[in-house]
């Protein structure tokens, strides 16, 4: 398992939709990463991030690769910190969120 790139930021997401990365000034979806980092700010109680290793919004349960929850109240700050190499995606990072005011990924891709 080889990616040839560097540790980047993902574009911020506001909403569920796919991770991106800008390549070149534009916006692109990300196909195959290390995710290191997760970071999100909750926008009530409860807040929740799944990410599937897909395309699409087509969320299977056999493709989810994180799902994490924090947040007792709104604008509660939160880093998942992933060790090792971090986890393998090589298709795509779809993110179904919940109560998040944002959301985005440190990683290789």
């Amino acid at each position: 398992m080889s990616i040839t790139s560097k540790v980047r930021q993902s574009v911020v997401l506001t909403a569920d939709g796919q991770m991106q990365a800008l390549v070149n000034g534009s916006a692109a979806n990300i196909t195959k990463a290390n995710i290191m980092t997760i970071f999100a700010q909750s926008s009530n109680a409860d807040a929740e991030i799944k990410l599937y290793n897909e395309i699409g919004s087509g969320t299977t349960a056999s493709k989810l690769i994180f799902h994490g929850k924090f947040g007792t109240a709104a604008n509660h700050v939160h880093e998942f910190k992933i060790p090792g190499a971090g986890i393998y995606a090589d298709t795509g990072i779809y993110a179904d969120v919940t109560n998040v005011d944002f959301l985005y990924i440190v990683g290789t891709f």
